[in-house]
């Protein structure tokens, strides 16, 4: 491929989630009466902002909890320093496709002895326990006007136990057995892959997983908390918690079988927007709880995040060329 298609292909792919975002936003302002939500935004006061920026606070720490116990668990202790700088980093981009792995690439780039490949296992590791405990979620309670969701969140929560077990836990080794067949070009890449899986492999124990899974449900509790006090106080004043909660999942789970391909923008509004349908809420009331809570949250991320990342921008140094093991055992 030459250069200028290769530039050309690169604009595309990053060029279509911002095109696709923007055509499903449309198509949520659309659907709902977009005036009256806006007006409504008015009703949003200090308190319930105080306490979605608590809620967001107690979010970010779990999820930095459980970033640097996975992290440990492979080896990667990065000083606290580079750990907020990268966390940071990888949550101010969650919102764009494969985002969340900026993270990933910034602990790579530093002083902390974590090949893009290992790190990216942890991360990896995050976004299946959250899909699991979205899945359980679904499954547990399900939503009423789609009967079949049970079921069907019961068998995807199964086979996510499949992949783990077939994937993360056998996977390394059949591509090890490979390697040598595979053409010199292509080793560095087969190396890489190896590392992602030798450390998948050791996360997927049932301990670690087990212990995630309880950590991913505590924050992201945090997370549907605020979700429903900015729902009730923009006029959905009969929002339950159980709502807010399969709503969000039931996008969640729609994001992430994306493979993080799917912009979260716009995706979480038009499918969140369907799922409150399915409780009984008008099409406005989907969209009013969506909007703000997409405006609200956002504004708290950025809160929260900028700044750290402002702050330790100069204090992170590069790592050395030598500090990276990458070949794997």
């Amino acid at each position: 491929m030459s250069g200028a298609r290769r530039r050309g292909f690169v604009r595309l792919a990053m060029g279509l989630p911002v095109l696709l975002a923007a055509a499903l936003l449309a198509v949520a302002f659309q659907l709902g009466d977009l005036q009256r939500v806006i007006g409504n935004l008015h009703r949003l006061d200090w308190p319930v902002l105080a306490l979605a920026l608590l809620a967001g606070g107690a979010y970010l720490a779990g999820k930095l909890w459980q970033l640097r116990l996975l992290l440990a668990d492979l080896g990667i202790r990065p000083g606290w320093r580079t750990l907020l700088f990268a966390f940071a980093a990888g949550e101010l981009a969650v919102t764009l496709p494969l985002g969340i792995f900026v993270q990933n690439w910034v602990l790579s780039a530093v002083r902390s002895r974590a090949d893009f490949g290992r790190s990216a296992a942890a991360t990896t590791v995050m976004l299946l326990v959250e899909m699991w405990v979205a899945l359980l979620l679904l499954a547990v309670v399900g939503i009423p006007r789609w009967p079949v969701l049970q079921p069907l969140a019961a068998l995807c929560a199964c086979g996510l136990v499949g992949f783990v077990v077939v994937v993360m836990r056998r996977g390394g080794r059949r591509l090890r057995t490979g390697r040598r067949l595979v053409r010199p070009g292509l080793r560095r890449t087969m190396v890489g892959v190896l590392l992602f899986l030798r450390a998948c492999r050791r996360l997927s124990g049932l301990r670690v997983l087990l212990f995630n899974t309880l950590l991913a449900a505590v924050y992201l509790g945090m997370l549907i908390a605020a979700m429903t006090w900015l729902g009730r106080s923009v006029g959905i004043t009969a929002l339950e918690y159980r709502v807010a909660a399969t709503v969000y999942a039931f996008s969640l789970v729609v994001v992430l079988f994306g493979g993080g391909l799917l912009s979260q923008v716009g995706t979480l509004e038009v499918v969140g927007m369907g799922a409150a349908q399915a409780w009984g809420l008008s099409l406005t009331e989907g969209l009013a709880l969506m909007l703000t809570f997409r405006i609200v949250w956002t504004g708290v991320m950025w809160l929260l995040n900028l700044p750290v990342l402002l702050l330790l921008w100069r204090r992170v140094a590069p790592r050395s060329a030598d500090e990276v093991d990458e070949t794997p055992d």
